[in-house]
């Protein structure tokens, strides 16, 4: 990782980019702070309040930028983790600036203030860049991705604006203001972060151990610069639209679903859509408004992307993100029922399947699961914790996972329980009383949970 200084600037390749705003948590003297991106035209203006991505907005409609969560580690720190797609930004976006801010007090009171960019897929770990010279300001510009002859890059910022919010307002022309801190949950507490130092001392902190500039990470190869060849196999002919196959319900859902499943969304019967290769289509089969989860699966290796674009949804959803080889992975979606569902599948000339399934057909985490990749499970017992495992495939693998009841709103809407680079060790996290949905967002590589009731 390469620890740059206030204006230094380094290319950030086209990928997915997952930020952190690390600082001091509140309390004790240290003000509540809040992170939020602005995405920017070429006058360096906002074109609306879509273009403000905060706690109450966590995704823009493009869904190249989404506010993932808040994780909190030992010795008091908290990171607010946010998810930057460049290859989804709108040609009208030249800038994608973030941004912190304060309405209790300064940041000069906010002790061991960053930001970190880390790539998605690769694990790429691109930049940090502490903030070491804050005072009196109420509001800051930490960093932003930016255009420059056809390429993005990333630059270190640090512009603070005495009159907080006001001033980010008036500078990027955010009608009505910009958004304030929010209450919410509080941070979720986890074990087994890595250390950075901050102001002498050393501390725990949801970001990797950062070397000295230039220096290699321990234990860790450097990222390949362009990603492997795809293996060559014999090519196939694309159908101009996939093709749809029926199948039996599964056991649960030829029968009454749970009550605990129903709580989620109603049942109906599984359905597939076989494809090769990229392309952009509706989901013409009916889907009930609600919860369901959907299985994908890629032969051979490569990139491999399923998204949701339909407009009318307050975030967009990645379904599956990956490099693996044969991969195959399990998801979460919630539809709104406004408008047919529609996905966009990005692979490079390979075979896929998306099998369409009601909650009822997931399974029960019981006291415990192993699986690899993206997956989705039941949890109704009691209140209790849960420790979660990743043995990792690849470089820096990101581990993710959420927990999402009855009255969330969308994919968007959980808790996050982890959300952090993964550092070889085990988590421990609260798991409240079910019925809960726990999803396994992101984690490239086999996994394990294990749930022990507290009450």
């Amino acid at each position: 990782m390469t620890k740059i200084i206030k204006g230094g600037n380094l290319p950030a390749p086209g990928q997915v980019w997952k930020v952190a705003v690390v600082r001091g948590a509140s309390g004790g003297g240290v003000p509540e702070v809040e992170a939020a991106v602005l995405l920017l035209d070429a006058t360096g203006r906002v074109r609306g309040d879509g273009d403000v991505v905060f706690r109450d907005r966590r995704a823009h409609p493009s869904g190249a930028v989404r506010l993932i969560g808040r994780v909190q580690g030992e010795e008091r720190r908290v990171a607010d983790w946010l998810e930057i797609d460049t290859a989804r930004v709108e040609p009208g976006v030249e800038r994608i600036v973030i941004t912190a801010s304060s309405d209790e007090g300064t940041f000069g009171q906010v002790p061991g203030l960053l930001v970190q960019a880390i790539g998605a897929g690769a694990g790429e770990r691109l930049a940090l860049y502490e903030i070491e010279d804050a005072t009196t300001e109420k509001a800051f510009v930490l960093a932003e991705f930016y255009r420059r002859d056809g390429a993005w890059r990333f630059r270190a910022v640090g512009q603070g604006y005495a009159s907080g919010l006001a001033g980010l307002a008036e500078e990027y022309g955010i009608v009505g203001g910009a958004p304030g801190v929010v209450p919410g949950p509080g941070p979720v507490q986890i074990e087994g972060v890595a250390k950075v130092p901050v102001s002498g001392a050393t501390v725990e902190s949801p970001v990797a151990r950062t070397p000295e500039p230039n220096a290699p990470t321990p234990g860790l190869a450097a990222p390949a610069l362009e990603p492997p060849a795809p293996e060559s196999e014999p090519p196939a002919p694309a159908p101009k639209a996939p093709r749809l196959t029926k199948t039996q319900p599964s056991l649960r859902a030829k029968g009454e679903p749970s009550l605990a499943a129903a709580l989620f969304g109603e049942d109906f019967a599984e359905f597939v859509l076989e494809g090769y290769g990229s392309m952009e289509f509706t989901v013409d089969e009916p889907l009930p408004t609600g919860f369901f989860v959907v299985d994908t699966e890629r032969s051979g290796d490569g990139s491999f992307m399923v998204e949701a674009v339909d407009e009318t949804k307050p975030g967009l959803d990645l379904l599956a993100h990956t490099r693996l080889k044969d991969f195959k992975g399990r998801t979460l979606v919630r539809h709104n029922g406004a408008s047919p569902l529609r996905l966009r599948v990005s692979p490079p000339d390979r075979a896929w399947k998306l099998t369409f399934r009601p909650v009822s057909a997931v399974g029960e985490l019981g006291r415990g699961a192993e699986g690899s990749g993206r997956a989705v499970l039941l949890h109704t017992g009691p209140a209790g914790e849960l420790t979660a495992r990743l043995r990792p495939e690849g470089e820096l693998p990101y581990f993710e996972l959420e927990s999402f009841t009855p009255r969330a709103r969308g994919v968007w809407d959980g808790d996050a329980l982890v959300s952090q680079p993964h550092n070889g060790r085990e988590y421990r996290v609260p798991l409240p009383k079910g019925p809960v949905l726990v999803r396994v967002a992101e984690a490239e590589g086999q996994w394990s949970l294990k749930f022990r009731p507290t009450s």
